[in-house]
């Protein structure tokens, strides 16, 4: 057996690393009480959690379909979001795009896609990672701070909109990675087993921003940025 398969392997067998994730911010809104009874949803990249966000989730009635560019598992629709023509205008009640639009080519274009789909009154939610290492997923281009978050989805009247991870969630997920680096001495296996190590002897440091992200100033280290947006009736 080779080294990196052994790694592989134990890997494998070993408990999942605490997750770098932490919101300490109350969102002003709930996403799905946004949307009628009955309201058809369109979600970007498949998830395990389908359509569970700390923003909110789906209730009995929603319609959810789950578009992906790629055929996986957990898909109902395989589709380019730069290209939506087999959705008609004005027929969709919410889009959400969560971590998805670093991935894409054109950003500007996705959100004219989904300004199309969606009808008069109703929402999207967008998050995007700002301060974040890379991670193809096939590929990854563009970071969003929560003002250009805001730029990218202007044809949207703003409901809610900000940064959800702190300054102490984003400087884990940093050092983690960091410090893998280092002690990986360029062997990539060895990173994977580092970060692992690192995510659980710092996974203490995001609860700082139980503190850290009430300060006026902490958009300065913000992990991502979302925004919950409506479509005008008019």
């Amino acid at each position: 057996m080779s080294i990196k398969n052994w790694f592989r392997k134990v890997q494998q067998a070993l408990p999942a690393a605490p997750s770098t994730k932490f919101v300490s911010r109350k969102y002003a809104v709930s996403l799905y009480d946004l949307l009628p009874a009955n309201a058809y949803v369109l979600e970007f990249g498949v998830r395990e959690d389908k359509g569970e966000y700390p923003i909110g989730g789906p209730r009995a009635d929603t319609r959810l379909v789950t578009v992906d560019i790629r055929e996986l598992d957990g898909a109902d629709m395989v589709a380019d979001a730069h290209d939506l023509h087999m959705i008609e205008d004005n027929s969709v009640d919410c889009v959400i795009a969560a971590n998805v639009l670093e991935h894409v080519e054109r950003p500007h274009v996705c959100m004219a896609e989904f300004y199309r789909v969606i009808k008069p009154g109703g929402i999207v939610y967008i998050d995007t990672p700002f301060i974040f290492p890379f991670h193809a997923a096939p590929d990854d281009f563009y970071r969003f701070s929560h003002n250009g978050l805001e730029v990218l989805c202007r044809d949207f009247e703003k409901v809610d909109g900000g940064f959800a991870r702190g300054p102490a969630s984003t400087m884990q997920v940093l050092l983690v990675h960091f410090f893998g680096m280092l002690l990986s001495f360029g062997f990539s296996p060895l990173y994977v087993a580092m970060t692992y190590i690192f995510s659980w002897l710092l996974f203490w440091v995001k609860y700082l921003d139980v503190i850290l992200s009430r300060f006026e100033f902490a958009y300065i280290l913000h992990t991502s940025a979302y925004f919950v947006g409506r479509k005008q009736a008019t």
